[in-house]
């Protein structure tokens, strides 16, 4: 074998064994959730009773939301209103649940999406665990009770029509 393919398939192995090319093979790993955005937050009252759901959506808002403020894939959109939306979207979040404004958000994102898991899997103390870093119980008891989150559902769908522009290089 040639040295080039070679170094081709080691490097796309190693691409795939991180989890770097997501469910559609992109580099990406936003890109899937982004266009199922509307599906999946564009109508949070489908939220209300579902902790795990809505632990995962909290983590997923504010995944974009930093994503538009740090990563270079996200940091320069088509809409300009991008990065405010989702920066409004997070805040109306992390209201509902209690989330103080100086979590980090990558602490924000971990503890959220380790409690969807405990949750899916019934571990309720393990939620309560996972969201220690961002406010514990209290929390817990909010992802049950969300309300209506209009700004959410908007930033949802300003993601989506994003990642989808056209000659869209992501």
């Amino acid at each position: 074998m040639k040295p080039v393919p070679l170094l081709l398939a080691l490097l796309l192995g190693a691409c795939a064994e991180a989890g770097l090319t997501g469910p559609v093979g992109v580099a990406d790993p936003l890109r899937w959730p982004a266009r199922e955005a509307p599906f999946t937050l564009g109508r949070s009252e489908r939220l209300h009773g579902r902790p795990a759901e809505a632990a995962e959506a909290a983590a997923t808002i504010e995944a974009f939301a930093n994503a538009a403020e740090t990563d270079p894939l996200w940091t320069h959109p088509r809409d300009a209103a991008l990065l405010p939306r989702l920066q409004i979207a997070r805040r109306e979040f992390r209201g509902a649940l209690g989330v103080p404004a100086s979590v980090p958000p990558a602490v924000a994102i971990r503890s959220l999406a380790a409690a969807s898991e405990a949750l899916r899997r019934t571990d309720g103390p393990g939620a309560v665990a996972a969201l220690g870093p961002v406010g514990g119980a209290p929390v817990l008891a909010r992802l049950s009770d969300l309300p209506r989150l209009p700004r959410v559902e908007e930033a949802a769908q300003a993601v989506a029509i994003e990642v989808n522009q056209p000659n869209r290089h992501r």
